[in-house]
């Protein structure tokens, strides 16, 4: 009976994580039509912030039928904010650097740096990614991971948000595969940095950094992009079809990520055990 009433307490959980990742996409895509009122050159910013604002209001929605503060859920600034975005956007320079680098193996391409950009110019036209990468955050480590980590657990919760994350981005035109080898893994990755630093400012620095360092690469005669690709003879397709380009990186992210969330487990498992025996 009681194994029954947990199952009951945890599906209901899932379900509203699930119930609250389809209200935030919803509303985005209802508040997005303002977009149209602004210039496209400042779509990007636009963008952000409108995610930001369906993100911040179904939070505060949801909190409220619940009866709780955003502090609650982790869900407030203090002097570890900033600190905490600055070493997840460093993590995440890390992370893509061995990405790029495999891809770079892979694919046999040359990188060079490309002389019609700038650093400051790049930087500027970058901005828009900090609070793209924050609504994100706020929409899918924020209130779902929250409640789903102490009723189902860490490794099911971070799955869970992964996949919702994955099919917000179909929802929003990427294909399946594209959506699961990048936004559902990476998800994984952002869902345990949010749990380690109890907050979403790290995961949110991940995120840029890795969205950053995208754009840092791009093709010959752009303005943008600090260095340009030049793709040369490719051997990273098989006779069968399958892009090892964009294979390896995904599994050698997807492992680095199991690795990190199992390691966060053993050891809070180990001070919690630690706790106990004192």
């Amino acid at each position: 009976m009681k194994i029954a009433s947990l199952t009951k307490i945890k599906t209901r959980y899932i379900f509203k994580a699930i119930l609250f990742c389809i209200a935030f996409t919803g509303f985005f895509v209802i508040l997005s039509f303002v977009k149209n009122y602004f210039p496209d050159n400042l779509e990007r910013i636009t963008h952000g912030i409108i995610g930001i604002i369906a993100a911040f209001l179904m939070t505060a929605l949801f909190l409220r039928i619940d009866k709780k503060r955003f502090s609650d859920i982790g869900l407030l600034i203090n002097g570890n904010t900033l600190i905490n975005f600055g070493k997840g956007a460093f993590a995440g320079i890390l992370i893509m650097g061995f990405v790029a680098i495999c891809v770079m193996y892979f694919s046999n391409v040359a990188i060079e740096v490309n002389p019609d950009s700038n650093v400051l110019h790049f930087f500027l036209i970058t901005l828009p990614l900090v609070p793209l990468a924050f609504m994100e955050e706020l929409g899918f480590r924020g209130y779902p991971l929250e409640i789903l980590k102490g009723k189902v657990g860490i490794r099911l919760s971070i799955l869970i948000t992964s996949i919702l994350f994955a099919l917000y981005h179909i929802v929003c035109g990427w294909t399946i595969a594209n959506a699961f080898y990048g936004p559902a893994v990476w998800g994984l990755v952002f869902g345990i940095a949010a749990v380690y630093s109890k907050g979403i400012a790290m995961p949110t620095g991940i995120h840029y950094a890795a969205n950053l360092t995208t754009d840092a690469f791009g093709e010959a005669g752009n303005t943008v992009s600090i260095w340009t690709v030049k793709q040369s003879d490719s051997m990273s397709v098989n006779p069968k079809g399958i892009d090892w380009v964009i294979l390896l990186p995904s599994l050698a992210l997807l492992i680095f990520a199991i690795i990190c969330i199992e390691l966060y487990i053993r050891n809070n498992i180990a001070d919690k055990g630690l706790i106990e025996k004192n």
